[in-house]
């Protein structure tokens, strides 16, 4: 289990890197970096901004496309929980009444059992490295597989609600 979601969670970070570098060629930012006073400005300093910033979205450890793939992580958690919820009060037939405490628990709930398959002494790091090796083949595999479970999530959340609302009405 640890290592799937490990997996699934190396595949979104990878699909949000690879979305950055596409959307770097339309991105009016960088057209800004071309202009003239912009390159010797930059030239100067040594350094070139489009590098940096696909550092900044690259880093595993801390990098933004992790954040964004571990923040998507605890979102597909947290869908799974109230999917679960949903079908629970459709098959007791009863609303359930949910307050902001109910949420901040599930929030928290999501947030330990994340830390736990994903981030604790960083094994995600390790996962990553493990991931990098493999081959095309297999990682193709493996990405229609975490695809597939995904999409799975979130049709099952969908899915939930329209069990709920059919057991109401």
């Amino acid at each position: 289990m640890e290592r799937f979601w490990n997996l699934i969670h190396y595949f979104v970070y990878k699909a949000h890197y690879k979305s950055h570098l596409i959307f770097n060629k339309i991105n009016p930012v960088f057209y800004f970096y071309n202009l003239p006073f912009a390159k010797r400005h930059f030239e100067k300093k040594g350094i070139n901004p489009v590098d940096e910033v696909n550092k900044a979205f690259k880093r595993a450890d801390f990098g933004l496309s992790s954040l964004f793939a571990g923040g998507f992580m605890n979102t597909l958690v947290l869908l799974i929980f109230f999917g679960l919820l949903n079908i629970y009060s459709g098959l007791v037939q009863q609303k359930l009444n949910l307050n902001l405490f109910d949420f901040i628990l599930t929030i928290c709930i999501s947030l330990i059992i994340n830390y736990h398959l994903l981030f604790k002494h960083d094994k995600y790091i390790a996962y990553f490295k493990e991931f990098d090796k493999m081959q095309i083949n297999k990682k193709r595999k493996c990405f229609w597989t975490g695809l597939l479970v995904i999409l799975g999530i979130l049709l099952y959340f969908i899915g939930s609600f329209i069990y709920l609302s059919y057991r109401f009405y």
